[in-house]
């Protein structure tokens, strides 16, 4: 008996013991070292940027889910207000035909031996919701306090001024680039439509193009990203996970409300939308969150250091810290959020059917059957139905070890000198995805340093981008042109 006794506790040191000692190995290989800013491009005229910025959100590029319905004319002028303002650039560059409301460019460079590049971005904004809220009107022409305010002025195009401010100050220095570069702005991200960055990546394809890499929006530098680390955290997608709606119906027989035949459809499908949000889908590392936890550890306190090197012991440790925080639980499950609902048309009246729509955001290797049976096994209910409303596109994860991801992150520590480079899981869905099969190397990440109050802006009232991060943004793009020859 007193063997049993003694063997859990000894075995607990023991175990612990053992991963204190794998981290001081691993720490000791690692030598924890941030870039300098010395050979970053200096940016003479920080306002030309922001007046650019703050003029291209007055531009209203609202794509609508039905695409006949979108307000051409916004991007129209649009694309006229940026022909003008970066005339060498449109002058210089080749300008593509892939689709009449995206803009592609190529950029030739002189050594065609190496695979070309592609920068990405998007037009298009989400719509405006409670402008009288808004401290400025979201489609004004509006610099404030250090910040470009405005709808569309964080996601997208404060990184699509970054990528136009790059071009057109390396076009108006005669620069020539070795690689050549191709941009594609592609206009209707936001709804996942198919006459942007589908129509793009297929007319890559008839060309038959391959690209060393591509860069899309996605991870910023996070200021806070994990308590206890001193860094920012640059985090860069390497994968995405998937996105898929789910509609949820109920049929019952309907009638009045004076004599009603309990429970509703409504009911029964109020029962199992509480159902799918009230538990949530298990823990699962991926290896893009793996890579990033340990990239974490690497630098991060010892104390720190001991969970994230050693996720064979910690992972329940890991899973209830970051289920405490809606993002980085996120980066853990596939997650579900009834967003749509509707029954009857009138108080008085029972619908005799009732619908909803949720959005699930799926990891990367879950497929969409397998999330329906766990759907269908979490509502336990045969009078509710779930039916997928699209199919699910599927993202690969990049690799790390390579020159493209090296370039990558020694751009970012040059450009953000205190920042710690990692691969990340991106939890939103991004342009990138369409390009995949174009490059084995697509990376998701946003030039800023950001809190998450300024993240929770984006897709929310009061959006805006600091005057300091477009110049840290350009500078980015910049370093990254004259050097991507890898």
């Amino acid at each position: 008996m007193f063997h049993i006794i003694w063997f859990i506790p000894i075995t607990i040191v023991l175990l612990i013991l053992i991963a204190c000692l794998r981290t001081i190995i691993l720490k000791a290989r690692t030598k924890d070292s941030h870039g300098v800013t010395t050979n970053i491009p200096f940016i003479e005229d920080p306002t030309r940027a922001a007046n650019h910025l703050a003029e291209a959100v007055t531009f209203a590029t609202i794509a609508a889910s039905d695409w006949e319905k979108t307000d051409f004319t916004a991007f129209r002028d649009f694309q006229e207000f940026l022909k003008k303002t970066y005339a060498h650039t449109f002058s210089k560059l080749e300008v593509l035909d892939a689709g009449p409301y995206n803009i592609v460019l190529r950029w030739a460079g002189s050594e065609t031996t190496l695979l070309p590049a592609l920068l990405l971005a998007h037009q298009d904004v989400v719509p405006a919701a409670d402008i009288k809220e808004w401290t400025y009107p979201p489609f004004s022409n509006q610099i404030k306090d250090g910040y470009v305010w405005g709808r569309g002025s964080f996601d997208a195009k404060g990184q699509l001024i970054a990528i136009m401010e790059a071009l057109e100050t390396l076009v108006e220095k005669s620069f020539k680039p070795a690689r050549t570069w191709y941009i594609a702005f592609g206009c209707d991200e936001e709804v996942r439509g198919s006459h942007g960055a589908a129509a793009i990546a297929q007319y890559f394809k008839s060309q038959n193009l391959r690209f060393a890499f591509v860069l899309d929006e996605g991870g910023v530098v996070a200021e806070g990203f994990i308590p206890m680390l001193p860094h920012p955290v640059a985090v860069v997608g390497i994968a995405e996970k998937g996105d898929v709606n789910v509609k949820l119906t109920c049929d019952r027989e309907g009638g009045h409300s004076s004599s009603p035949n309990n429970p509703t459809a409504l009911s029964i499908l109020g029962r199992a939308m509480w159902r799918l949000e009230a538990k949530q889908s298990r823990a699962i590392i991926t290896t893009p969150v793996s890579l990033m936890l340990t990239t974490l550890g690497l630098h991060a306190p010892f104390l720190l250091a001991i969970p994230l090197l050693n996720l064979w012991l910690f992972k329940p440790l890991i899973a209830a810290i970051f289920r405490k925080t809606p993002a980085m639980n996120a980066l853990l499950r596939t997650t579900c959020a009834v967003t749509m609902a509707q029954a009857s048309d009138a108080p008085n009246v029972i619908a005799k059917q009732a619908v909803a729509v949720a959005n699930l955001r799926l990891l990367p290797h879950q497929s969409t059957e397998q999330t329906l049976t766990w759907m269908r096994r979490r509502i336990n209910d045969k009078r509710v139905t779930c039916t997928p409303l699209e199919k699910t596109m599927r993202s690969q994860s990049s690799s790390i070890d390579s020159p493209e991801f090296a370039l990558l992150t020694e751009t970012i520590k040059e450009v953000f000198p205190s920042a710690i480079p990692t691969p990340y899981l991106m939890t939103g869905g991004t342009d990138a995805i369409w390009y995949e099969p174009l490059s084995s190397q697509v990376y998701r990440f946003t030039p800023a340093a950001m809190n998450t109050g300024e993240l929770n802006r984006m897709h929310n009232r009061d959006e805006r981008f600091s005057v300091e991060n477009l110049c840290k943004a350009t500078q980015f793009y910049m370093t990254l042109l004259t050097r991507g020859n890898a």
